[in-house]
């Protein structure tokens, strides 16, 4: 191993505009549903504690097999994006979105969104 050339090729520059170029992995989704299960495990004064969190992520309408997960402080991970912790899951999206801007292609149309009924509305008086 030429650990100059790995040293070089592992600069944030260079390995974020490699990663930027791959297409988001398409793996991790859980059946046909494409959601993720997060589970957090603790032992609190004598108790077991499980959380057990299942994320169905949608962007524009498309629902998308991210693999998210939570530690135990709360901070979400991605593993398409390994080095990144964000404090919620929209941030989490929200970077997915722009290191892989090809796969969120602007050009789709975005789904309508549904409005209350008229009868529903009220006005301030």
């Amino acid at each position: 191993m030429d650990l100059k050339k790995l040293t070089q090729s592992a600069t944030p520059k260079k390995l974020g505009a490699h990663l930027a170029r791959k297409p988001m992995p398409n793996h991790h989704g859980k059946g046909h549903d494409r959601s993720t299960k997060s589970v957090r495990e603790e032992e609190h004064d004598g108790h077991h504690i499980v959380i057990r969190t299942t994320y169905t992520i949608e962007v524009d309408g498309k629902r998308i097999p991210a693999p998210l997960g939570v530690d135990n402080s709360g901070q979400v991970h991605c593993h398409s994006l390994p080095n990144y912790q964000t404090a919620s899951a929209i941030d989490m999206v929200k970077a997915l979105i722009n290191n892989f801007p090809d796969d969120f292609a602007k050009s789709q149309q975005r789904p309508e969104r549904k409005r209350a009924p008229a009868g529903n509305i009220r006005r301030k008086q």
